[in-house]
C-alpha cells in the first residue's frame, strides 16, 4: 500500500500548482453581420494599453477566446473588444467569468452577460454616452447663437448637464464602492475633455474610492494609479494653499521642526525684519559665519530682527548638538530630509547658504542673497 501513496502525492501536487499558476476567464459572443471578422481584444491599463489578441469570427459571426493570467491570482482588467478595429465595447474581466457579448455589426448597442463588473461599465458608459450627446447638441447651438439672453441660457444648461453627470458618478460610486467600475467613473470626461472630477475637493473622492478599492484589490494597476493620482492633487492643494498664504502673508510660510521636535511657523515672526537663512551644520564656513549672524543679531535685535535658520543637514543630532554649542540665540529648525526637503521647491533653492529678507510689512523684498550682502541689507530695513 504504501507504494502508492508517493506518486498520488506527486499528481495531487501538479494539480494543486497547475490550478494556482493559471487563472483565466472566457470571452464567448455572436455579432450578426460579423461572418468571419476580425475580433481585437485590447488590454486597457492605467497608463498604457497593449494587444492581449486578434482572433476571427466564424461563418455565423461567433467567436470563443480565453484570457489566462499566471500566478496565484486573477488581476481584473479593463479590456477593449472591437469588431474591424471598431470599438465595440469595454469589458471589465474578473476571474472565472464567462462572458458572452450579443450584439449587431455597425451597431453601437450590445448585451452582455457573466459579468458583473462589465454590466456595470456598460451602465455608467450609456449614462455617459447620453450627456455627451445632450453636451454636444448644446454646445453646437449655443456657438452660433447671437442673443445674449438665449445665449445665456444655453450655458446655464451646459452647466446642468455637467452637474447632473457629476451627481450621477458620485451615486454610481456610492452604491458599488468595492467594483472597480468606479475607476472608470473617477476619469469620466464630457466632450473638450472636461474632466467630471475636476474640482478641487474631489481629490477627497479619490482617496475615498482608493480607501475602498484597496482593501479588495491591494495590486490592482488601477488602484495604485487611484492612489497616485489622489496624491498628486493632495499636493496641488497644499501647494495652492501656499500660495493663498503667501498672497496674504506676502511669503511663503514654512512649518518645520526644531530642536525639541517643536513645530515653529516662520510667519510667528510677522511683523519683524526676518532673515530667512538656509545652511547647512556639516559645513564649517557655515559654521563659522553664525558668529557674524550673533553679531549682527545683537546689534539688531532690539529694532525687531529675527532670525529663522533652516539647516538643511539629515542628522539631526549632529545639527542639534552644534547649534546647542554655539548657544544660537534665535530660531533653527530641520526636518532632516536634507536636498529632499520640501524648502528647496518652495523656495526654489539653487545654492547653499542662501537668504531671503522679509520687512516689517511681511514683504519679501530679497532673495537668494550672499552672505557678504546680508549685513548691509538688514541694516537698511532696520533704520
Amino acid at each position: 500500500m504504501k507504494k502508492f501513496i508517493y506518486p498520488f502525492i506527486f499528481v495531487f501536487a501538479i494539480l494543486i500548482f497547475a490550478s494556482c499558476s493559471r487563472q483565466s476567464a472566457t470571452i464567448s459572443g455572436c455579432i450578426e453581420g460579423a461572418e468571419n471578422t476580425k475580433i481585437t481584444l485590447i488590454h486597457q491599463g492605467a497608463t498604457t494599453q497593449w494587444l492581449i489578441d486578434s482572433l476571427r469570427t466564424n461563418a455565423t459571426g461567433c467567436f470563443q477566446y480565453k484570457i489566462k493570467q499566471t500566478g496565484n491570482s486573477f488581476n481584473p482588467m479593463f479590456v477593449s473588444l472591437a469588431v474591424d478595429d471598431i470599438t465595440l465595447a469595454t469589458l471589465l474581466i474578473d476571474k472565472n467569468e464567462k462572458i458572452k457579448i450579443t450584439a449587431t455589426k455597425g451597431n453601437s448597442d450590445y448585451t452582455i452577460d457573466g459579468s458583473e463588473g462589465s454590466m456595470l461599465l456598460q451602465q455608467l458608459n450609456n449614462d455617459l454616452q447620453k450627456s455627451n450627446r445632450r453636451f454636444d447638441s448644446l454646445m453646437r447651438l449655443a456657438e452660433v447663437e447671437k442673443n445674449a439672453t438665449a445665449s445665456a441660457q444655453l450655458n446655464r444648461e451646459l452647466g446642468n448637464v455637467y452637474v447632473d453627470q457629476y451627481r450621477a458618478a458620485i451615486r454610481f460610486i456610492s452604491q458599488h464602492p468595492k467594483s472597480l467600475a468606479c475607476v472608470a467613473a473617477l476619469n469620466q470626461q464630457l466632450p473638450n475633455g472636461l474632466s467630471i472630477f475636476s474640482r478641487e475637493e474631489d481629490a477627497f473622492r479619490f482617496k475615498m474610492v482608493y480607501d475602498s478599492l484597496s482593501v479588495v484589490y491591494p495590486n490592482s494597476e488601477y488602484v495604485l494609479a487611484v492612489r497616485n493620482e489622489y496624491e498628486n492633487r493632495f499636493q496641488y492643494l497644499a501647494m495652492l494653499n501656499k500660495m493663498k498664504v503667501a498672497e496674504e502673508l506676502g511669503f511663503v510660510d514654512l512649518i518645520l521642526p526644531n530642536a525639541a521636535a517643536e513645530p515653529v511657523a516662520l510667519s510667528s515672526l510677522k511683523g519683524n525684519v526676518i532673515l530667512l537663512y538656509f545652511w547647512t551644520s556639516a559645513n564649517n564656513e557655515q559654521l563659522m559665519f553664525n558668529n557674524e549672524l550673533k553679531e549682527l543679531y545683537e546689534k539688531y535685535h532690539a529694532k525687531g530682527f529675527s532670525i529663522y535658520q533652516v539647516s538643511l543637514d539629515t542628522d539631526k543630532t549632529v545639527w542639534a548638538k552644534r547649534i546647542k554649542d554655539q548657544q544660537l540665540p534665535w530660531i533653527n529648525v530641520c526636518d532632516g530630509f536634507g536636498s529632499a526637503s520640501s524648502v528647496f521647491q518652495t523656495y526654489n533653492l539653487k545654492n547653499i547658504p542662501t537668504a531671503f529678507l522679509i520687512n516689517k510689512n511681511g514683504d519679501l523684498v530679497a532673495s537668494h542673497i550672499t552672505t557678504k550682502d546680508i549685513a548691509k541689507k538688514v541694516g537698511e530695513l532696520c533704520r
